[in-house]
This record gives structure tokens, C-alpha cells and sequence, in this order.
């Protein structure tokens, strides 16, 4: 998932991937790696290195207010990716943007939808992610059910534009 927040009248790119057990969050140039210890309530308890860090969550629409080491932090969805782009072209088949778990399919095989119409929730890294139709289509097959634990990239469904 990719998001970009401003500080300092810089804005800065924030992109985070499943690896393994950990996640590996890239800000700017820089690349961590990071150890989820727990997450509960909007609360995230991770390790950085050596050492163990809190930080406070609160989702706004599609925006994250993050509270860390004394500062605070607003994330927002970064431009669509050219996946995404692709899928507004027209493209066959929905895929997840990042490693997670299925927690409900909206919708059925041969249902007609509109564009914008949430088709998939994921859960990863305690985040709800909405996959949404990229234009007016029919759902041709479902390719993941609801307790499913899905990859980056791996499709969730064909839809054909009407």
C-alpha cells in the first residue's frame, strides 16, 4: 500500500509490504524493517532494531492520523498505481494491492456493479483496504472467498466492462 505525507514542506512517498512476518516500510530513500509485536484498539506496538515502539492510529476516510515519539503524522493514499490504472482500462481481473486477508466479498459471480462499488474488503496491518470496481461491469468469477489469506498482486476477481 502506498500513501505520502508532508513535513517539513516536503512531501514524502510511504510504501508498506508484507515480508514474512515482518513488514517492510520504504519512506523516501530508506527502507525499514519492521517486527509487529501487537495492534489493538488503534494502538500498533512494533520493533524497529533494538528498540520497541508505540504509535496511535486513527483512520479519517482515506486518510491515517499517526501519533509517534511525540509527533504526529497525517498519511494519505498516494496517486492510483499503474495497477490500478490498468484496471480502469478495462483490464480482466481485480488483484490485492499488498499481502492480507480476505474479510468480505460484497458481491457474486454474475452481479452487474458500478464504478466506485466496494467488491472486496481486505484486512492488512489492521487497515481495512476497499477494493472497488474501476468502471461499470459484471463480476464474471470470484477468485477468493471471505478467510481467505491473499498475496500482493494475486487476482480477487474478473470483471468484464459492459
Amino acid at each position: 500500500m502506498e500513501f505520502r505525507f508532508e513535513h517539513a514542506q516536503v512531501v514524502h512517498s510511504v510504501r508498506a509490504e508484507r515480508d514474512g512476518e515482518s513488514f517492510r516500510v520504504r519512506i523516501g530513500e530508506r527502507t525499514y524493517l519492521i517486527d509487529l509485536v501487537r495492534a489493538a484498539g488503534g494502538e500498533l506496538v512494533f520493533r524497529l532494531g533494538d528498540q520497541v515502539l508505540t504509535a496511535y492510529v486513527a483512520r479519517d476516510g482515506d486518510a491515517f492520523h499517526i501519533a509517534l515519539n511525540s509527533q504526529s503524522f497525517r498519511l494519505s493514499l498516494a496517486k492510483p498505481s499503474a495497477r490500478r490504472k490498468a484496471a480502469e482500462s478495462g483490464a480482466a481481473s481485480l488483484s490485492a494491492s499488498m499481502h492480507g486477508q480476505v474479510v468480505r466479498v460484497l458481491v457474486s459471480e454474475g452481479e452487474m456493479v458500478k464504478r466506485g462499488q466496494p467488491l472486496v474488503i481486505l484486512e492488512a496491518m489492521k487497515m481495512e483496504i476497499r477494493v472497488t470496481a474501476p468502471h461499470d461491469g459484471r463480476v464474471v468469477r470470484l477468485l477468493c472467498s471471505a478467510g481467505d489469506v491473499v498475496q500482493r498482486a494475486q487476482p480477487l476477481l474478473e470483471l468484464a466492462e459492459v
